[in-house]
Formats: structure tokens, sequence, C-alpha cells
């Protein structure tokens, strides 16, 4: 409390920093000296929010483009000014806090526009116009505001359906002993052929659960890195096969169809695929992908369409796209 209020800027600041980190709240009218001394600014005009977030030292520091300031103003008359300049998101989005959109709704930056639309009543008389705004970001929000979307927000905040499931508590995943409910299992299952990453393994055995698949199997690779799996593997089996050979067996004994998720000059993007009905999804490892003889024994060979510089997804992340998509668009 001291160091707040001493003549230099890095100490007071320093010291807001600390207070701030320790959740004290000072007096006022230390914040307001110290505000003045070296203007609100980080860590000062957190704590100046808090105490007074219409204060005219947090205005000044907004129209200055402190961003916590920016972020936490409430005096109405200062973000109207703002709303004519450079920080004109921020203002409106501090209006909408204090539940002041009409001001917003004709402004000449789709960003404000954009603000109004998701904060205006789902029977204001705007909307309609908004809905056709020629940005098409603010003709979306409109359109959800209209249709009720954001009418109960609070509901956002409530529990889950899943919320009291056994996985769902701290230290959360499955442990010996929690009593797991049946569920029907669909007619697929995932292999990892010599997965170069203990902690792929992990992930995907959790995420084929959590589909809903029946098993796994692991190819070439016995250690499993069960912490990433959180338990999963207990109520999935997870069979270690040797190679590739022994994984085509025990698909056909089992009919399952055979489909790579390969990157190949004749692979089908996966959300476009016509998938068998009894899918064997099979990965191979980090950079060497599947086998030869893998892909020469696949039914149907997938890929995932990639938009940005980087040639491929991590193995875990790529099992969990096709698997969810499949089983989102396959039913239940």
């Amino acid at each position: 409390m001291a160091a707040l209020a001493d003549p230099e800027a890095e100490v007071a600041l320093r010291a807001a920093e600390a207070l701030a980190a320790r959740e004290h709240s000072p007096p006022l009218d230390a914040l307001q000296a110290a505000a003045a001394q070296h203007g609100a600014t980080g860590a000062l005009a957190r704590l100046l929010a808090q105490a007074d977030p219409q204060s005219a030292a947090l205005a000044q520091a907004a129209r200055d483009g402190d961003p916590t300031a920016l972020d936490h103003l409430a005096d109405p008359d200062a973000l109207a000014e703002l709303l004519g300049g450079p920080h004109a998101v921020a203002a409106a989005l501090g209006l909408a806090r204090l539940g002041q959109v009409d001001a917003l709704i004709a402004h000449a930056e789709p960003a404000v526009r954009a603000v109004a639309a998701r904060h205006l009543p789902a029977d204001h008389a705007a909307l309609p116009g908004l809905a056709t705004d020629p940005d098409e970001s603010v003709a979306w929000l409109a359109r959800q505001a209209a249709a009720g979307a954001y009418r109960h927000p609070e509901d956002r905040l409530g529990p889950h359906a899943r919320s009291h499931a056994a996985s769902a508590q701290a230290p959360y995943g499955l442990r010996p002993g929690d009593a797991v409910p049946e569920v029907e299992r669909a007619p697929a299952a995932l292999a990892l052929c010599q997965t170069s990453f203990d902690v792929n393994l992990g992930v995907a055995v959790r995420s084929a659960e959590a589909a809903g698949l029946r098993e796994v199997f692991v190819v070439g690779h016995r250690a499993l890195f069960k912490s990433p799996a959180r338990g999963t593997d207990q109520v999935i089996p997870v069979t270690a096969l040797p190679d590739p050979a022994a994984l085509i067996r025990r698909a056909r004994e089992a009919g399952y169809q055979i489909v790579a998720v390969q990157q190949t000059p004749r692979s089908v993007p996966y959300h476009t695929a016509d998938y068998p009905p009894r899918p064997l999804f099979v990965l191979g490892a980090e950079g060497e992908g599947l086998p030869d003889a893998l892909r020469l024994a696949a039914d149907l060979v997938v890929e995932i369409p990639l938009f940005g510089v980087i040639d491929s997804l991590n193995v875990a992340a790529a099992a969990t796209t096709v698997m969810f998509h499949w089983r989102v668009h396959r039913g239940a």
C-alpha cells in the first residue's frame, strides 16, 4: 500500500500488480491518487475499475487507449464519446454491458453493428433490418438474436446432462470401481499402426470410447500412455497386434471394412465419403503414415482436407475428426 503512493511510476505500478495478484482492493482515494500521478494503466486500471468503473481517471485511460480501461470502463458518456474514434468496438461492448445498444444500430463500422445485433432483445424492431445487413456477420447475429438464441444466457451456466457422470468428477476420468453405465456401441473400431508418440495412443483411445466405438487395436506398439486415456481403456477393449497382417486378419474375421485415413492420390475427403456399414478406422505413425499393406488392403481411403500451410494433422486429432464425423452422421 505504501508503494502504491511512491512517486516513481515503476514502483507504484509494480505495487498495483502485487495488490491485484493478491486480490487486495485498496481504498478508492489511494487508487485515484496513484492514477492522478501516474495514469490509470495496467494493473492500476484493473484495480480502479473494480473500485469505480465510472471514474474520470479510468475514462481518460480509455481515451488514451489503455486496454484494461477500455475493457472495464462503465461511464456511458465517455463510452459514447469513444464510439467516434479508433476504439469504437470496445466502446460498443461497454455500452452493451450497460444495456445501451440503440446508439450502435446504425454505426458505420460493421463490428459495432454486430455488437448491437448480438445484444438486442429478440423482439426489437431493428433486428429485421440488421438481419439483411450487407455484412454477413451482422446479419447472422441478428437472425440468431431474433430467433431467441440469446434470450436466456444464464442457461449456459447450468449443469450439463453429463455433469454428474463419474468421469466428470475430479480428478476427472474413469477410475477403478466407478459405476459405469451400459452404452450401445456402434459397429466400428479404431486401429493405430506403429504410432510414434505414446500420448497419441491414450488420446485416441479416449476419443474412440467417447465416439461409442466397440474396440481399439494397437499394431506394432504395446505401450499405452494411460494418463491421456483417462481410464477409458477400462471400458473399451484395447488389443495389441504384432503387425499389419494380423490386423487385416482380425478385421476380416470380425466383419469390419478397413477405412484408411491417409493422404494418397486417390483419397476421398472424409466428409463426402460413402462409408461402409462396419468401418475399422486405421491410422499410421507420425511421419511414415500407414504401411503399404494396409493402404492396399483398405476398402476405403479417406483424407482430411487441409487449408493452412501444415501438411497434416496430429494422429489423435485426425482419428478424432473422422470418427466423430462418421458417428454423428451415422446417427444413433
